[in-house]
């Protein structure tokens, strides 16, 4: 008795074209995140002098830092418990809505805040790009990929990177 069972069809992030689209999508989302403090960086001055505030001009890179480092693993774990996309979805809208509210701030603490909610999406972003490549490259193939995710996540400022650098 024979039977005549077809393969099933391969899930779109199993062909090679799905891959590349889903990496392509995540160095984005990455890059991103990582050009948020590139661009700010270079901004901060023209910003401070028209917020009026040179005092608290530190805060505005150290509120995304921190709010992002205190994020990652509580992403990391939750994108465990419901899975990668509902969490990369909540990382992104909330790292756009931080920099909706950042662009429009009219004072120094409304811009701090609105880094903080950016870093909470920010947080998402760079973790979970990272966990869901894992997840859908082999492990034969992963350095190649995270060989060509490495330099969007570094085009940070260079004290940010010097910071995460230990």
């Amino acid at each position: 008795m024979t039977s005549s069972r077809t393969a099933p069809r391969p899930r779109s992030h199993e062909t090679r074209r799905g891959i590349i689209l889903l990496f392509v999508g995540l160095v984005l989302a990455m890059l991103l995140a990582a050009l948020s403090q590139t661009v700010l960086s270079a901004a901060m001055p023209t910003m401070v002098g028209e917020l009026g505030g040179v005092d608290q001009m530190l805060w505005v890179m150290t509120a995304y830092i921190l709010a992002s480092t205190i994020m990652m693993p509580i992403y990391g774990k939750m994108s465990d418990l419901i899975g990668r996309k509902p969490p990369l979805i909540i990382a992104i809208l909330l790292f756009i809505a931080g920099s909706v509210l950042g662009a429009l701030a009219p004072d120094m603490g409304v811009l701090i805040a609105s880094r903080v909610v950016q870093g909470l999406g920010g947080g998402g972003l760079i973790i979970l790009s990272q966990a869901i490549i894992a997840d859908v490259i082999p492990a034969r193939e992963r350095g190649k990929y995270m060989g060509i995710i490495g330099p969007s996540s570094r085009s940070r400022p260079w004290p940010a990177r010097s910071w995460a650098a230990g």
